[in-house]
């Protein structure tokens, strides 16, 4: 089965609306700004280590090469060389000339290795027996030079530079013993004239200057730097016998051949994946690594991309807010118009939407297309209830055209009668009296008159009913002072009291007839009594029939002169007043009929 969508209203809708939009657009520029904010961190990431590599490559090469400089002014000087060979001839170490030739060779080193503070250590070796040494030390090194862990090595570059891989202490004078600071040697092999092997020249350096900028590198990344020398061997940090085993980046670097300057390996002995950064130095051939775990890689770039999401947030809810402005600005008035359409309880059927101007063309223009509607619906009504009132006011007329013959036809005999009997006085006394009535009931300006003007008349009937039949006939009037003034449809109670005496002559005298006006409960009602015989059975149910019909159907019957009395008088008041009045007839318990007519009684202004 398909589920029905239940209805949302306006405000709603455009509420989600603006504030969809509003978070696609913000999602959408913010992974943009993102993406290009993050490719520019990534890089100056990247950069940043790679700059610190160099640098600490840099810093690294232009030592070696220091020292290298040094190590070759050494075996260029010929001073040294034949102050040195003349030194390590002379065995007795007590004798002057060896004590000379020493003092020259310390002047000599010391003349050579000059201010550079940074070389702290220049040696001299034969390539058999103890060498001689300046700097942090002065004096004959305590052990034989072709037992030294370098030697080999040494030789085996045949006069080429050699730099140990591992640093060491500083050895002294007396065998066995060293300083607790490390340092590391460049070594080289110099020759005689003829190219024969003549001994070795160290120079050493502190191995936390020489890898000053390796161990605090100038960088806020959290990197660790490996130093490789040529051959591949790990030359800082330094390795002790003990330590334990570390990760080769020499060998993973190596067998990527497609490396530039940087790449991502996985370090098996930390079992995580790592950023490298890593520079051949041109001079000395070590290799400078620096590594960052990814995690310390990027979550300096994602701090510094928070902003991004908190702004979105913050624009979001800036949004949320705007979103519920502009809904409700929008809604407002058509909701407001909605609700003026929906309100069926106003009073006022036809009043206007007052609204402020919106802003928005389309809102006013419906406001104003609205207000044009209902006045033309006003003024359609008004041409409607107009022409309604016309053919209302044409039918009572028409009703009370129709009681002209009835009344004449009524009083003619009357007069008849009164002629045959010889009462020619009162004959013309009553001629005088139905002028007037005549006057009264033909005229055709209103179809309502106060129920004063009305009882008037009725007087002047009943005074001529009275002429007639003397004594057997009497009658009264009970009407309280505040329905005077009331309107009433015109002839009403004038042809009520014409049918009672009609009907009540019939019977033997005397005949009463009483007219009672009352307020009962906010309701007015005017009664008519008679002694007469009362309502035939089949004309009572003839009469409620067609009265039935009228309010059901709203069809008016064509009416007979002879018994249109009460009928007349029913459809006047259903034309005056639609289906909101008072109608009863029926006789009396001890004898006569009755016939009551009312409605709602306004006391402001005495109307009906």
């Amino acid at each position: 089965m398909f589920r029905k969508h239940s209805k949302k209203s306006l405000q709603t809708i455009l509420f989600y609306r603006f504030l969809a939009i509003s978070a696609v657009l913000l999602l959408v520029i913010s992974i943009i700004v993102y993406m290009i904010q993050y490719s520019r961190l990534y890089k100056n990431m990247e950069n940043d280590i790679l700059r610190t590599t160099t640098t600490i490559g840099d810093s690294i090469d232009l030592q070696i090469s220091q020292m290298d400089n040094i190590c070759l002014n050494v075996i260029n000087s010929t001073t040294v060389k034949s102050t040195f060979s003349l030194w390590s001839q002379d065995r007795d170490d007590s004798s002057y000339e060896r004590s000379r030739h020493q003092n020259a060779l310390t002047n000599a080193l010391v003349s050579i290795r000059g201010v550079d503070s940074s070389v702290r250590q220049v040696n001299i070796y034969p390539m058999e027996g103890r060498g001689y040494g300046v700097g942090n030390y002065y004096g004959i090194l305590s052990v034989q030079t072709e037992k030294l862990p370098w030697y080999e090595s040494a030789v085996e570059k045949n006069g080429y530079r050699y730099i140990s891989s591992l640093a060491h202490p500083l050895l002294s004078q007396k065998a066995g013993t060293s300083t607790d600071r490390l340092y590391l040697s460049l070594y080289r092999m110099y020759f005689d004239n003829y190219h024969n092997p003549m001994g070795f020249v160290e120079i050493a350096k502190y191995y936390d200057e020489l890898f000053a900028d390796a161990i605090n590198p100038k960088t806020e990344s959290p990197i660790d730097v490996t130093v490789y020398d040529s051959d591949g061997n790990q030359v800082y940090p330094h390795l002790a016998k003990d330590s334990p085993k570390v990760f080769d980046y020499y060998a993973a670097l190596k067998e990527n051949t497609s490396l530039n300057g940087h790449t991502r390996l996985y370090n098996s002995q930390k079992s995580q994946k790592e950023y490298i950064s890593f520079s051949r130095l041109d001079y000395c051939g070590f290799t400078v690594v620096c590594s960052v775990r990814n995690i310390d890689f990027f979550l300096p770039i994602l701090k510094s991309l928070m902003w991004i999401p908190l702004l979105a947030f913050s624009l979001f809810i800036i949004c949320y807010f705007v979103a519920g402005f502009l809904s409700r600005k929008l809604a407002k008035p058509l909701t407001e118009m909605h609700q003026f359409l929906s309100d069926t309880d106003s009073s006022e059927q036809f009043r206007l939407i007052h609204l402020d101007d919106s802003g928005i063309v389309e809102i006013d223009r419906l406001r104003d297309s609205l207000n044009a509607s209902i006045k033309a619906r006003e003024a359609a009504t008004d041409s409607l209830l107009v022409m309604k009132e016309q053919e209302i006011q044409a039918q009572m007329l028409a009703l009370q055209a129709q009681m002209n013959p009835h009344f004449l036809y009524n009083s003619l005999n009357t007069i008849s009668a009164m002629a045959e009997e010889g009462m020619t006085e009162e004959v013309s006394g009553m001629c005088q009296d139905i002028t007037s009535i005549l006057r009264y009931i033909s005229s055709d300006k209103e179809s309502v008159s106060t129920v004063e003007e009305e009882l008037e008349h009725c007087d002047l009937y009943l005074q001529c009913m009275k002429k007639r039949f003397k004594d057997s006939f009497t009658y009264e009037f009970d009407i309280a002072d505040d329905l005077l003034d009331m309107k009433i449809p015109k002839l009403c109670i004038q042809l009520l009291i014409e049918n009672s005496v009609k009907f009540t002559s019939r019977t033997a005298p005397p005949w009463h007839i009483r007219v009672e006006g009352y307020i009962d409960d906010g309701q007015w009602l005017i009664t008519v009594k008679d002694n007469g015989p009362g309502f035939d059975p089949e004309v009572d149910k003839h009469l409620r029939s067609q009265m039935d019909e009228i309010l059901k159907y709203s069809v008016l019957p064509s009416l007979e002169l002879d018994g249109m009395g009460i009928l007349n008088i029913f459809i006047r008041f259903y034309l005056l007043f639609g289906k909101a009045f008072l109608f009863q007839f029926g006789n009396l318990p001890e004898r006569g009929s009755f016939v009551i007519v009312g409605g709602r009684f306004h006391e402001e202004d005495q109307t009906l």
